[in-house]
């Protein structure tokens, strides 16, 4: 915020033309994944731009051009507009000051950068040339003073050098990384770009890309020789582990395939169709359609013979993995249930009610309520000894899995806590402020931070002692 104003009170003071020196900004609410544009929640404060434009036009004498001939930064006429990794467009003067500032992200709309590159848009520079020739309004031509500290090539590097990373990270998404899974020496990871990647672990090189969705993939399963992919397309596709070809496409769904659970021989889909279908996971045969939900499903765990599924119509209902028939619905959240995990007799349901649920997974039964989190709950993940949640709200609480206490809190990650992985000896967490955290299960303290995504952490597994997390930015981290 203050990088912008800084620069909004820069560009004016060069200019003939003042604008407020307060122009309105905005913080637009959050953008979740679920039924949404599939982006992250932007990082910064962004520009009010109609009602900064508004002003500008209020404070104007003579004829005022159509609005997509003024800078969003500097509310004038753009001489030399050039468009950015977001495809909106500024005046180069005004943007290239922006990032030479060290600024990363599109000041419009606040998200990150995948590049730096700066695009010349000549269709409308000749339109702005035009107009301006036609209503006998004079251009301002300004140069950029480069900042002594910053080298102005790097404005303008190639897609080859931008790429470039630490080999622990491993590039080759274009958009969200949604889900990972590990079978044997791969690593599979779903992604907003419509496609699957296999990673061979041991050299970290993609081996090929599964291609066949139409639109985001969003889960992936693994039982026996198959892999399972739903997606926003309504699908599910089949692979075959062996050849990486698709065997078929299950299909049946009529909204996004948001969770996929295998278990007793059985597939089970979880959808934003408020439905759960179960599918043979050998002949690949629908066997039924589970009804009951009255919002969309999100999320799926199995435990003690009966699948548990979350849905944002605030329940979790239960259903025998073999009869499939429903033996019960859990009630008591107040908000959509967004995470389950499970032990082997106890199930818990996080909620954006902002607590988290204990169910007996035999007698179904609440046990307890546990509360403390200021913030909605977002992921659940289970130990030997405690159980974690990680939260809007920054932290990550652990809750002793008998007595059911809160035990600590963790802090440290300065943006919501996304996932949660556990290995032998250390709890995992990604967060929205793009790091990795490492936490002793013994001690339960940070001990390693990592560093290397450029947005936010979404998913993390664990396998063969490595963490693998998957981010915003369609990279896989390997630590």
């Amino acid at each position: 915020m203050k990088a912008l104003k800084n620069l909004l009170n820069r560009s004016n003071s060069e200019s003939q033309h003042r604008v407020p020196d307060s122009p309105a900004y905005t913080t637009p609410p959050p953008i979740f994944e679920e039924k949404q544009d599939l982006q992250s929640e932007p990082a910064e404060p962004v520009l009010a731009v109609s009602d900064a434009r508004r002003t500008a036009e209020g404070s104007q004498k003579g004829p005022v051009a159509p609005s997509s001939f003024y800078c969003p930064i500097s509310m004038e006429l753009m001489n030399d507009p050039v468009m950015v990794a977001t495809g909106h467009t500024y005046d180069r003067v005004c943007i290239e000051r922006w990032l030479q500032q060290g600024n990363r992200t599109c000041p419009v709309t606040g998200m990150r950068l995948r590049h730096l590159e700066l695009t010349p848009n000549f269709a409308l520079r000749n339109a702005i040339q035009e107009w301006a020739t036609s209503n006998k309004v004079p251009m301002l031509h300004r140069e950029v003073k480069p900042h002594a500290a910053i080298n102005t090539t790097t404005l303008y590097k190639t897609e080859e050098e931008v790429s470039v990373a630490p080999t622990n990270i491993l590039q080759g998404h274009d958009e969200i990384v949604w889900s990972v899974e590990v079978e044997g020496n791969r690593l599979f990871s779903a992604s907003a770009d419509k496609t699957i990647r296999v990673w061979d672990i041991s050299s970290r090189r993609c081996e090929q890309v599964l291609e066949d969705h139409a639109r985001p993939v969003l889960s992936l399963a693994v039982a026996g020789n198959k892999l399972f992919s739903g997606s926003y397309d309504y699908t599910i596709k089949v692979w075959n582990l062996q050849t990486l070809q698709r065997i078929t496409t299950l299909t049946g769904h009529t909204d996004a395939v948001r969770a996929l659970a295998v278990t007793e021989g059985r597939l089970f889909s979880g959808s934003y169709d408020s439905t759960l279908k179960v599918w043979d996971s050998e002949t690949l045969q629908c066997l039924r359609t589970l009804s009951g939900h009255s919002g969309p499903v999100r999320t799926l765990v199995c435990s003690g013979g009966h699948m548990f599924s979350g849905s944002y119509d605030k329940t979790v209902r239960v259903w025998d993995v073999q009869s499939l028939e429903c033996l019960a619905t859990l009630q008591g959240h107040s908000g959509a249930v967004r995470a389950l995990a499970a032990s082997p007799t106890r199930v818990f349901s996080g909620s954006d009610d902002a607590t988290i649920k204990v169910w007996d997974s035999d007698n179904l039964q609440c046990l307890k309520t546990l509360e403390g989190h200021e913030d909605n709950v977002r992921v659940l993940a289970v130990g030997d000894k405690y159980v974690f949640s990680g939260s809007w709200d920054k932290t990550i609480r652990v809750w002793d899995i008998v007595t059911l206490e809160c035990v600590k809190v963790l802090e440290g990650h300065g943006e919501a806590v996304l996932a949660l992985a556990v290995g032998d000896t250390f709890l995992v967490s990604g967060s929205y402020d793009t790091t990795v955290r490492f936490w002793d299960l013994e001690t339960l303290r940070c001990v390693k931070k990592c560093e290397g995504h450029d947005d936010a952490v979404r998913v993390l597994a664990v396998a063969q002692g490595k963490v693998f997390s998957g981010s915003y930015d369609g990279t896989i981290g390997v630590w």
